[in-house]
Protein backbone atom coordinates (compact mmCIF):
# COMPACT_ATOMS: atom_id res chain seq x y z
CA UNK A 1 0.00 0.00 0.00
CA UNK A 2 1.11 3.35 -0.98
CA UNK A 3 2.56 5.36 1.85
CA UNK A 4 0.03 8.51 2.21
CA UNK A 5 1.50 10.08 5.34
CA UNK A 6 2.49 14.10 3.91
CA UNK A 7 6.11 14.40 2.14
CA UNK A 8 8.52 16.57 3.03
CA UNK A 9 8.96 19.27 1.09
CA UNK A 10 12.00 19.21 -1.87
CA UNK A 11 11.72 22.30 -3.25
CA UNK A 12 11.37 26.37 -2.47
CA UNK A 13 8.10 26.20 -4.23
CA UNK A 14 6.83 23.25 -1.71
CA UNK A 15 7.44 25.43 1.30
CA UNK A 16 6.28 29.08 0.17
CA UNK A 17 7.29 32.33 1.17
CA UNK A 18 6.37 31.62 5.36
CA UNK A 19 8.20 28.69 5.70
CA UNK A 20 11.45 30.08 4.16
CA UNK A 21 11.19 33.21 6.77
CA UNK A 22 10.16 31.00 9.45
CA UNK A 23 13.63 29.26 9.23
CA UNK A 24 15.56 31.77 10.05
CA UNK A 25 12.94 33.35 12.81
CA UNK A 26 14.26 31.56 15.44
CA UNK A 27 17.61 33.80 15.69
CA UNK A 28 18.36 35.05 19.56
CA UNK A 29 18.02 38.66 19.87
CA UNK A 30 19.32 41.53 22.11
CA UNK A 31 17.17 42.59 24.88
CA UNK A 32 14.13 45.08 23.52
CA UNK A 33 14.83 44.41 19.91
CA UNK A 34 11.76 42.93 17.77
CA UNK A 35 13.03 40.99 14.63
CA UNK A 36 11.25 38.73 11.97
CA UNK A 37 7.28 38.37 12.16
CA UNK A 38 6.16 42.44 11.57
CA UNK A 39 6.16 45.45 8.97
CA UNK A 40 9.79 46.56 10.26
CA UNK A 41 12.65 45.33 12.51
CA UNK A 42 12.54 47.49 16.12
CA UNK A 43 15.75 47.91 17.68
CA UNK A 44 16.29 50.27 20.76
CA UNK A 45 16.38 54.15 18.75
CA UNK A 46 17.73 57.88 20.85
CA UNK A 47 16.08 59.52 23.46
CA UNK A 48 13.96 56.69 23.92
CA UNK A 49 12.66 55.91 20.46
CA UNK A 50 12.50 53.26 18.72
CA UNK A 51 14.52 52.63 15.17
CA UNK A 52 12.58 51.23 12.46
CA UNK A 53 14.30 49.16 9.70
CA UNK A 54 12.58 47.54 6.89
CA UNK A 55 13.67 46.10 3.36
CA UNK A 56 12.05 45.30 0.24
CA UNK A 57 12.96 42.96 -3.34
CA UNK A 58 11.67 44.22 -6.63
CA UNK A 59 12.57 41.70 -9.47
CA UNK A 60 11.90 41.91 -13.12
CA UNK A 61 9.75 38.98 -13.82
CA UNK A 62 8.18 38.64 -10.50
CA UNK A 63 7.07 42.08 -9.44
CA UNK A 64 7.64 44.11 -12.32
CA UNK A 65 8.08 43.57 -16.14
CA UNK A 66 10.42 46.60 -17.95
CA UNK A 67 8.28 46.75 -20.80
CA UNK A 68 4.78 47.44 -18.92
CA UNK A 69 6.50 50.18 -16.24
CA UNK A 70 7.87 53.40 -17.05
CA UNK A 71 11.59 53.49 -15.42
CA UNK A 72 10.68 56.75 -13.31
CA UNK A 73 7.21 54.78 -12.59
CA UNK A 74 9.58 51.98 -11.04
CA UNK A 75 12.01 54.32 -9.13
CA UNK A 76 8.54 55.55 -7.37
CA UNK A 77 7.60 52.47 -6.85
CA UNK A 78 10.81 51.04 -5.50
CA UNK A 79 10.66 53.40 -2.56
CA UNK A 80 6.56 53.82 -2.30
CA UNK A 81 6.96 50.05 -1.27
CA UNK A 82 9.25 50.27 1.27
CA UNK A 83 7.59 53.34 3.29
CA UNK A 84 3.98 51.81 4.17
CA UNK A 85 6.20 49.20 6.61
CA UNK A 86 7.19 52.40 8.21
CA UNK A 87 3.79 54.09 8.59
CA UNK A 88 2.25 50.56 9.58
CA UNK A 89 4.58 50.90 13.02
CA UNK A 90 3.35 54.53 13.51
CA UNK A 91 6.79 56.04 12.11
CA UNK A 92 8.06 58.18 9.99
CA UNK A 93 11.13 57.83 7.68
CA UNK A 94 14.78 59.07 8.12
CA UNK A 95 16.45 57.56 5.19
CA UNK A 96 17.17 54.70 2.78
CA UNK A 97 20.08 52.66 0.85
CA UNK A 98 19.49 51.69 -2.48
CA UNK A 99 21.21 48.56 -3.94
CA UNK A 100 21.14 48.08 -7.78
CA UNK A 101 21.68 44.87 -10.22
CA UNK A 102 21.54 45.72 -13.39
CA UNK A 103 22.10 44.11 -16.89
CA UNK A 104 25.10 45.40 -19.08
CA UNK A 105 23.35 46.18 -22.06
CA UNK A 106 20.29 48.10 -20.02
CA UNK A 107 20.53 51.88 -21.31
CA UNK A 108 21.96 54.73 -19.19
CA UNK A 109 18.71 56.71 -19.82
CA UNK A 110 16.76 54.38 -18.22
CA UNK A 111 18.65 54.49 -15.30
CA UNK A 112 18.54 57.95 -15.06
CA UNK A 113 14.98 57.79 -15.27
CA UNK A 114 14.56 55.38 -12.71
CA UNK A 115 16.78 57.69 -10.36
CA UNK A 116 14.69 60.51 -10.98
CA UNK A 117 11.37 58.93 -10.18
CA UNK A 118 13.45 57.35 -7.03
CA UNK A 119 14.61 61.01 -5.67
CA UNK A 120 11.31 62.24 -6.63
CA UNK A 121 9.51 60.35 -4.14
CA UNK A 122 12.25 60.49 -1.66
CA UNK A 123 11.86 64.36 -1.60
CA UNK A 124 8.38 64.47 -0.96
CA UNK A 125 8.79 62.87 2.30
CA UNK A 126 12.53 64.77 2.98
CA UNK A 127 14.69 61.36 3.10
CA UNK A 128 17.98 61.27 1.75
CA UNK A 129 19.36 58.04 -0.16
CA UNK A 130 22.75 57.29 2.39
CA UNK A 131 24.46 54.36 0.04
CA UNK A 132 24.05 50.85 -0.99
CA UNK A 133 25.75 48.49 -3.26
CA UNK A 134 25.50 47.69 -7.26
CA UNK A 135 26.01 44.74 -9.00
CA UNK A 136 25.88 43.20 -12.55
CA UNK A 137 23.04 41.09 -13.52
CA UNK A 138 23.10 38.41 -16.76
CA UNK A 139 19.70 39.95 -17.63
CA UNK A 140 16.99 40.83 -14.95
CA UNK A 141 17.00 44.01 -12.86
CA UNK A 142 16.65 44.06 -9.24
CA UNK A 143 16.45 46.56 -7.14
CA UNK A 144 16.67 46.37 -2.99
CA UNK A 145 15.88 49.39 -0.72
CA UNK A 146 16.13 49.52 2.49
CA UNK A 147 14.55 52.02 4.66
CA UNK A 148 14.93 53.62 8.48
CA UNK A 149 13.13 55.36 10.41
CA UNK A 150 11.42 56.23 14.47
CA UNK A 151 8.59 56.07 16.47
CA UNK A 152 8.46 57.08 19.52
CA UNK A 153 7.75 53.96 22.01
CA UNK A 154 4.11 54.75 23.22
CA UNK A 155 3.18 54.99 19.40
CA UNK A 156 5.05 51.64 18.33
CA UNK A 157 2.05 49.87 16.35
CA UNK A 158 2.54 46.16 16.19
CA UNK A 159 0.27 43.18 14.36
CA UNK A 160 0.08 41.24 17.45
CA UNK A 161 -2.00 43.92 19.47
CA UNK A 162 -5.17 43.48 17.86
CA UNK A 163 -8.13 42.47 20.35
CA UNK A 164 -11.58 40.43 20.66
CA UNK A 165 -14.39 43.64 19.72
CA UNK A 166 -12.01 45.33 18.08
CA UNK A 167 -13.72 46.62 14.37
CA UNK A 168 -11.35 46.29 11.59
CA UNK A 169 -10.84 48.92 9.31
CA UNK A 170 -8.99 49.81 6.00
CA UNK A 171 -7.97 53.46 5.48
CA UNK A 172 -8.26 53.54 1.21
CA UNK A 173 -9.88 51.53 -1.15
CA UNK A 174 -9.19 47.63 -2.26
CA UNK A 175 -8.18 46.10 -5.98
CA UNK A 176 -6.95 49.02 -8.02
CA UNK A 177 -3.49 48.09 -7.91
CA UNK A 178 -4.59 44.43 -9.32
CA UNK A 179 -6.98 45.84 -11.67
CA UNK A 180 -3.99 48.16 -13.03
CA UNK A 181 -1.73 45.12 -13.47
CA UNK A 182 -4.20 43.09 -14.93
CA UNK A 183 -5.33 46.10 -17.48
CA UNK A 184 -1.52 46.76 -18.61
CA UNK A 185 -1.15 43.05 -18.97
CA UNK A 186 -4.41 42.75 -21.04
CA UNK A 187 -4.86 46.55 -22.21
CA UNK A 188 -7.04 45.21 -25.66
CA UNK A 189 -9.68 43.41 -23.10
CA UNK A 190 -10.33 47.31 -21.20
CA UNK A 191 -9.91 49.30 -24.23
CA UNK A 192 -13.79 50.40 -23.59
CA UNK A 193 -12.50 51.44 -19.97
CA UNK A 194 -12.55 55.21 -20.14
CA UNK A 195 -8.99 57.02 -20.42
CA UNK A 196 -9.50 58.30 -16.69
CA UNK A 197 -10.18 55.45 -15.49
CA UNK A 198 -7.61 53.34 -17.16
CA UNK A 199 -5.20 56.11 -15.90
CA UNK A 200 -6.37 56.31 -12.75
CA UNK A 201 -5.70 52.19 -12.28
CA UNK A 202 -2.47 52.04 -14.19
CA UNK A 203 -1.29 54.89 -11.81
CA UNK A 204 -2.11 53.09 -8.28
CA UNK A 205 -0.16 49.65 -9.18
CA UNK A 206 2.83 51.86 -10.68
CA UNK A 207 2.84 54.83 -8.00
CA UNK A 208 1.34 54.09 -5.01
CA UNK A 209 0.48 56.44 -2.54
CA UNK A 210 1.70 55.29 1.18
CA UNK A 211 -0.20 56.33 3.70
CA UNK A 212 2.53 58.34 5.88
CA UNK A 213 0.92 60.84 7.16
CA UNK A 214 -2.25 58.29 8.34
CA UNK A 215 0.34 56.06 9.39
CA UNK A 216 1.91 58.57 12.27
CA UNK A 217 -1.78 59.69 13.30
CA UNK A 218 -2.81 56.52 13.57
CA UNK A 219 -0.16 55.77 15.70
CA UNK A 220 -0.40 58.34 17.84
CA UNK A 221 -4.05 56.91 18.50
CA UNK A 222 -4.59 54.82 21.66
CA UNK A 223 -7.97 53.26 20.60
CA UNK A 224 -5.51 51.95 17.34
CA UNK A 225 -4.74 48.40 18.78
CA UNK A 226 -2.74 46.52 15.98
CA UNK A 227 -1.68 47.85 12.26
CA UNK A 228 -0.20 46.59 9.00
CA UNK A 229 0.11 47.47 5.73
CA UNK A 230 -1.45 46.44 3.01
CA UNK A 231 1.20 44.59 0.19
CA UNK A 232 0.67 41.20 -0.24
CA UNK A 233 -3.41 41.56 -0.34
CA UNK A 234 -6.42 41.72 2.31
CA UNK A 235 -6.45 37.75 2.87
CA UNK A 236 -3.17 37.20 3.63
CA UNK A 237 -2.09 39.98 5.47
CA UNK A 238 -5.42 39.78 7.98
CA UNK A 239 -3.91 36.16 8.46
CA UNK A 240 -0.69 37.55 9.69
CA UNK A 241 -2.66 39.73 11.86
CA UNK A 242 -5.05 37.00 13.02
CA UNK A 243 -1.75 34.82 13.97
CA UNK A 244 0.39 37.56 15.23
CA UNK A 245 -2.47 38.22 17.55
CA UNK A 246 -4.03 34.76 18.62
CA UNK A 247 -7.74 35.74 17.51
CA UNK A 248 -10.16 35.36 14.76
CA UNK A 249 -10.39 38.32 12.00
CA UNK A 250 -13.86 38.06 10.55
CA UNK A 251 -14.18 40.11 6.89
CA UNK A 252 -17.19 41.43 5.55
CA UNK A 253 -16.53 41.04 1.50
CA UNK A 254 -19.69 43.74 0.45
CA UNK A 255 -18.27 46.13 3.00
CA UNK A 256 -14.97 46.52 1.14
CA UNK A 257 -14.44 49.90 -0.32
CA UNK A 258 -14.15 50.43 -4.13
CA UNK A 259 -13.16 53.02 -6.36
CA UNK A 260 -15.30 54.12 -9.17
CA UNK A 261 -12.65 52.78 -11.70
CA UNK A 262 -12.42 49.42 -10.08
CA UNK A 263 -16.17 49.27 -10.16
CA UNK A 264 -15.91 50.38 -13.74
CA UNK A 265 -13.11 47.89 -14.52
CA UNK A 266 -15.26 45.05 -12.64
CA UNK A 267 -18.12 45.48 -15.05
CA UNK A 268 -15.88 44.24 -17.79
CA UNK A 269 -13.13 41.58 -15.83
CA UNK A 270 -15.94 38.79 -14.71
CA UNK A 271 -18.55 38.04 -12.56
CA UNK A 272 -19.49 39.97 -9.16
CA UNK A 273 -17.75 36.95 -7.04
CA UNK A 274 -14.48 37.10 -9.33
CA UNK A 275 -14.22 40.95 -8.74
CA UNK A 276 -14.77 40.97 -5.17
CA UNK A 277 -12.53 38.41 -4.87
CA UNK A 278 -9.93 40.28 -7.00
CA UNK A 279 -10.30 43.24 -4.66
CA UNK A 280 -9.65 40.67 -1.17
CA UNK A 281 -6.44 39.20 -2.67
CA UNK A 282 -5.11 41.17 -5.60
CA UNK A 283 -2.35 42.85 -3.53
CA UNK A 284 -0.19 46.00 -3.41
CA UNK A 285 -3.02 48.26 -2.27
CA UNK A 286 -0.39 49.64 0.07
CA UNK A 287 -3.36 51.10 2.58
CA UNK A 288 -3.53 50.41 5.71
CA UNK A 289 -5.44 47.80 7.93
CA UNK A 290 -5.83 48.03 11.67
CA UNK A 291 -7.78 47.57 14.63
CA UNK A 292 -9.31 49.94 16.64
CA UNK A 293 -11.56 49.48 20.24
CA UNK A 294 -14.69 49.26 19.26
CA UNK A 295 -16.35 51.56 21.90
CA UNK A 296 -13.68 54.58 20.01
CA UNK A 297 -14.51 53.64 16.62
CA UNK A 298 -16.95 56.35 16.22
CA UNK A 299 -14.95 59.20 17.24
CA UNK A 300 -11.92 57.68 16.04
CA UNK A 301 -13.53 57.80 12.44
CA UNK A 302 -14.83 61.58 12.94
CA UNK A 303 -11.78 62.73 13.40
CA UNK A 304 -9.80 60.84 10.88
CA UNK A 305 -12.12 62.15 8.26
CA UNK A 306 -11.65 65.71 9.54
CA UNK A 307 -7.94 65.14 9.29
CA UNK A 308 -7.59 63.47 5.97
CA UNK A 309 -10.99 64.09 4.27
CA UNK A 310 -11.90 60.50 3.51
CA UNK A 311 -13.53 58.11 5.13
CA UNK A 312 -12.28 55.34 7.76
CA UNK A 313 -13.64 52.10 6.13
CA UNK A 314 -15.33 49.11 9.08
CA UNK A 315 -14.54 46.41 7.30
CA UNK A 316 -14.55 43.44 10.12
CA UNK A 317 -14.35 42.77 13.31
CA UNK A 318 -11.85 40.88 15.91
CA UNK A 319 -13.22 37.78 17.53
CA UNK A 320 -11.89 35.85 20.38
CA UNK A 321 -10.93 32.26 20.22
CA UNK A 322 -8.18 30.35 17.54
CA UNK A 323 -6.01 32.09 14.48
CA UNK A 324 -8.30 32.09 11.95
CA UNK A 325 -9.96 34.00 9.07
CA UNK A 326 -13.68 34.23 8.21
CA UNK A 327 -15.60 35.69 5.14
CA UNK A 328 -18.65 37.01 4.65
CA UNK A 329 -20.94 38.36 2.43
CA UNK A 330 -24.18 39.98 3.20
CA UNK A 331 -23.69 38.37 6.41
CA UNK A 332 -23.72 34.83 4.67
CA UNK A 333 -20.47 32.98 5.28
CA UNK A 334 -18.49 32.63 1.47
CA UNK A 335 -15.05 30.99 0.72
CA UNK A 336 -12.81 32.92 -1.61
CA UNK A 337 -11.75 30.64 -4.54
CA UNK A 338 -8.89 33.31 -5.72
CA UNK A 339 -5.64 33.35 -3.62
CA UNK A 340 -3.28 35.47 -2.20
CA UNK A 341 -0.40 36.33 -4.68
CA UNK A 342 2.57 33.68 -3.88
CA UNK A 343 6.09 34.24 -4.71
CA UNK A 344 7.63 30.93 -4.96
CA UNK A 345 4.28 29.37 -7.05
CA UNK A 346 4.54 31.81 -10.03
CA UNK A 347 5.55 30.36 -13.52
Amino acid sequence: MADSSPQPPKTIADLGEEQIIRRFADAVLPEDTLGIGDDCAVVPGVQGQKQLISTDLLIEGVHFKRKTIDPEDLGHKALSVNLPDIAAMGGWPDHFFLSLALPGKLRVDWLDSFRDGLLERAGEYDIPLLGGDTTRSEHDVVVSVMIIGHVKSEHLKLRSQAQPGDRLCVTGPLGDSAAGLSLLAHSRKFQSLSQAHRRYLAGRHCRPRPEMHAGRWLGQQSSVHAMIDLSDGLLSDARHLSRQSQCGINIALDKLPLSPAFEAFGRIYGSPEEVRELAAAGGEDYCLLLTVAGRHYDRLARRFEERFGRPLHVIGSVASGPPGLYTFHNGERVQIRRQEFKHFNQP
